[in-house]
């Protein structure tokens, strides 16, 4: 299941608690490469220093059915990850998409929800909006013709009573070609099979990313990373959640919501 980390640093008493409901979702949104995982451990330990206690969450080992399910997908997956990628069949696109959200479903219900109950801040760093952009990247592939928006409906319904809503999402904006030579760079791309139909699928996952992000401009911060230091984008992410963070607190809400 996914993994948290608190680091030492976080204040014995912190100067700021959330009250009830909940304290709040903070998601970091943006496409393979664009450094998300950084951006939130430097992001979390800034914010504990602010007096938050925060938790962390990045994917790691998953016990149960959850963790046999996640090991199925990546041994035996429906998408080809090789040469161009795709589906053998059109309904192997439905198939890997439901077993996908079920498996986020759990993460947000099992690991989201309980550590929202206990923390100011909990930081997601692999999004939330990013399993429905690569959902919606996929069913488009697959069935073209029909209307993404009404397929961006669809996915909202089916995850709605699950998925919790982030709070405050940051997106990483990084064009898909930087996000691209950044992956290679880190090892993911350079030859690997896998690695490489990730990379081809690219700019169809930003498109859908963005048409995701469409329904909620008005709360997401972008952060325009280019050749920028982690530390420079994490101290300007930073500084634009406080604000919003020392504010009054949210009620919980759902993606189906509105």
């Amino acid at each position: 299941m996914p993994h948290s980390t608190a680091a030492a640093d976080a204040p014995a008493e912190p100067s700021c608690r959330f009250g009830p409901p909940r304290g709040r979702l903070v998601t970091i949104e943006g496409v393979w490469g664009a450094g998300k995982t950084t951006a939130a451990q430097l992001v979390g330990a800034r914010l504990r220093r602010a007096g938050f206690t925060v938790q962390v969450v990045h994917y790691g080992g998953e016990p149960g059915s959850i963790g046999r399910l996640s090991a199925f997908l990546e041994r035996s997956p429906l998408r080809a990850r090789t040469g161009l990628g795709g589906y053998a069949l059109p309904h192997h696109s439905a198939v890997d998409v439901l077993l996908r959200l079920c498996r986020e479903a759990h993460h947000h219900v099992h690991c989201f929800r309980p550590a929202l109950a206990v923390n100011d801040i909990v930081l997601v760093d692999h999004g939330v909006y990013s399993k429905l952009a690569w959902a919606l990247a996929v069913l488009t592939e697959t069935a073209p013709d029909t209307d993404p928006a009404r397929t961006l409906q669809r996915l909202r319904a089916v995850v709605a009573p699950w998925f919790c809503e982030p709070d405050l999402p940051v997106f990483l904006d990084t064009p898909w070609p930087l996000a691209r030579e950044r992956a290679i760079a880190r090892g993911r791309g350079g030859g690997d099979p896998a690695a490489i139909e990730r990379l081809l699928f690219l700019p169809r996952y930003t498109a859908a990313y963005r048409q995701v992000l469409a329904g909620h401009e008005d709360r997401v911060t972008r952060v325009r990373v280019g050749l920028r230091a982690a530390g420079a984008v994490a101290e300007e992410i930073t500084s634009r959640l406080l604000g919003p963070l020392r504010a009054a607190p949210l009620s919980p809400s759902a993606l189906g919501r509105g």
